[in-house]
Parts: C-alpha cells; sequence; structure tokens
C-alpha cells in the first residue's frame, strides 16, 4: 500500500534564495556514497563505523570537502542526493559551505528502514515537498518549484542495489509506482533525478531504450531523440548521441562503465513553450577521479576521495 507524509523543509538562513524567473534552472543528481553523519547508531556499514575509525573528526573534514566540491563543481539549484543517512548530513553540508553558496533549503525521504536515504538542498524553497513510501521499497522524494512560470516536479530516487538478493523484482515495483505518479503529474514539467541502479542500454531491464530494448519487462521507455518523446516514453539526454561528454558513463563497476545516475524529463522539456531543456553533463573535475579517470571513492582510512559514481547536472532555459 501507498502511502504518502509531507516532508518538512527546514530554511537555514533569513536571506532570500535567489529566484529562477529570467535565469537558468538547473537540477543535480549525486550518489554520495555512503555519507553517514558522525553518530554511531549502529546500522552504518562496515568501514564507517566508530571501529572502524570512521570518527567524528574524519566525518567534519569529509563533508568539508564535500560541501566545497558541490558548490564549486556542480552548482546546481536543486541537489539530489543518494546514500545519506540523516538530516545532520543535509544540515552540516548547509553549515559548512553550501549556505554561502545559497543553499537554504534542505530535506530527507525516509521512514526509518534504510541506513542511507534520499536527500535534497536546494537554493529555491519548493511549493510542496513529499514522501512516497511503498512497503518494502525506499522512499521516493517529490519537489515542486515554480520556474519561468511553469509548475515543475523534481522527483529524487535510488532503487535497489543490484547486489541485494530480489533486487531486480524490488527495482521493477519501484519503477511501477515512479510511472504511476509520473502519469499523476500530466499538468506538471516533471523531471526525475537519481540513481537508478540500472543502464537503460541493457536488454531487459525495466527502464529501457525506446524502441530498440524495449521487452515486456520495461516499465519506464526512454528515447534518446527527443523526436520520439511524447506520452509513455521520457527524455534521457544522457542517451542522446548527439551530445557530447566527458565521461562514457557515470560508474564504473567490474572492468566496464555503466550509465545507472540520470536525469530523465517528460515531453514538456522540449515542446518549445516556457522551460526547455537546455544542457546536460557528466561532472569530471579533477578531484573527483583517481589516476585512471574513474570515480574515486571516499576512503575512511585516509580522509580521501568522494564516491564510486560522478555527479550528473542537467539545466533548463526559457525558451526563446
Amino acid at each position: 500500500m501507498r502511502l504518502q507524509a509531507l516532508l518538512i523543509v527546514s530554511i537555514i538562513l533569513t536571506s532570500c534564495a535567489p529566484s529562477p524567473e529570467g535565469a537558468v534552472f538547473s537540477v543535480a543528481s549525486y550518489n554520495a556514497y555512503c555519507l553517514f553523519d558522525g553518530v554511531g547508531d549502529g546500522d552504518e556499514f562496515e568501514g564507517f563505523r566508530k571501529a572502524d575509525g570512521y570518527s567524528e573528526a574524519v566525518y567534519d573534514e569529509r563533508i568539508r570537502e564535500l560541501a566545497m566540491m558541490l558548490g564549486r563543481e556542480v552548482d546546481a539549484d536543486v541537489i539530489i542526493l543518494e546514500e545519506v543517512e540523516s538530516e545532520i548530513v543535509l544540515m552540516d553540508l548547509i553549515e559548512r559551505g553550501l549556505g554561502r553558496k545559497g543553499y537554504h533549503y534542505y530535506g530527507l525521504a525516509s521512514d526509518g528502514g534504510d541506513a542511507v536515504n534520499v536527500g535534497f538542498v536546494s537554493r529555491l524553497e519548493p511549493l510542496s515537498a513529499r514522501i512516497h513510501s511503498f512497503e518494502g521499497e525506499r522512499p521516493m522524494l517529490e519537489l515542486t518549484f515554480l520556474v519561468a512560470g511553469e509548475r515543475v516536479t523534481v522527483f529524487g530516487v535510488h532503487l535497489r542495489s543490484r547486489l541485494e538478493d530480489g533486487s531486480d523484482d524490488v527495482r521493477r515495483g519501484q519503477l511501477e509506482h515512479l510511472r504511476s505518479l509520473i502519469s499523476e503529474r500530466d499538468d506538471s514539467f516533471v523531471i526525475v533525478a537519481g540513481d537508478f541502479n540500472l543502464d537503460p542500454r541493457r536488454s531487459g531491464e525495466p527502464m529501457s531504450v525506446y524502441p530498440d530494448a524495449l521487452t515486456e519487462e520495461t516499465v519506464i521507455s526512454l528515447s534518446a531523440d527527443p523526436g520520439r518523446v511524447g506520452i509513455g516514453v521520457m527524455y534521457a539526454p544522457l542517451l542522446d548521441e548527439d551530445i557530447s561528454f566527458s565521461s562514457p558513463g557515470t560508474y564504473f563497476y567490474d572492468g566496464s562503465w555503466h550509465i545507472y545516475d540520470s536525469i530523465i524529463m517528460g515531453k514538456d522539456a522540449i515542446d518549445g513553450n516556457a522551460l526547455e531543456f537546455g544542457s546536460i553533463e557528466i561532472v569530471t573535475s579533477f578531484c573527483l577521479l583517481d589516476p585512471l579517470s574513474r570515480p574515486l571513492r571516499f576512503d575512511p582510512s585516509t580522509g580521501r576521495g568522494f564516491s564510486d559514481h560522478l555527479p550528473v547536472v542537467a539545466t533548463f532555459r526559457r525558451s526563446r
């Protein structure tokens, strides 16, 4: 059974956030990799417990470096963050540097059932914010903004890891719920950002490229061609061969690159009215990469690195 709860959006600073009217609106997705706070609750992953050396001092330095990196290299109006343990992390990111970059709002989609969750920090005050909780599945985040006179809905998602038993069925169920939510927002400009833990280019995935990789298992259809986007088919610009990227994927595993992290959008993003898709990039700043140009994940023993995923940033502009 689907449950809905209001997400509390806290204002950290009293100064006004910049208005999106007449400006670029941008959304980012970043799996921050096991972003546990400095409080030991007992459910932290191996390597991130106090007994492993993940101390408050290590956490404090990690948050400081992460806040600097996000403010400098990502710098989107709304940043969707995956693998966040608690609201403490989001507050600390704002207090350690993101607040000075205009990020005044934050929230976490958590039902208490997961050690890592989807959260957000934002320069813009949402009109509304909700959590969509589903039994046995990770909650999804829904934010609504008014941008360039258009109502924009941003979903933040993190589908189940492929390393967990039975995860294929769980991801399919999550996407079925997401498809239902998207269909209910037909009066809104819809953007979905997150870590999908699947590459839609692979055959048999529940989120697949239209029409090349569609099967009876497909739940959400994507197109790399804006001309094929329409009812039931969303645009996935990371798959668009007409766009150049500085990395072949967002996640490197077992010797291969994958596009697990993505920002997809509905037909309103390319209809020529009001707000329009402008650009998308995979962020490959030097500090995020190892010597082989792969994501440099955070190592608690050294305090170096950030994540095993790369950030994705999409911008949207007023149509001419």
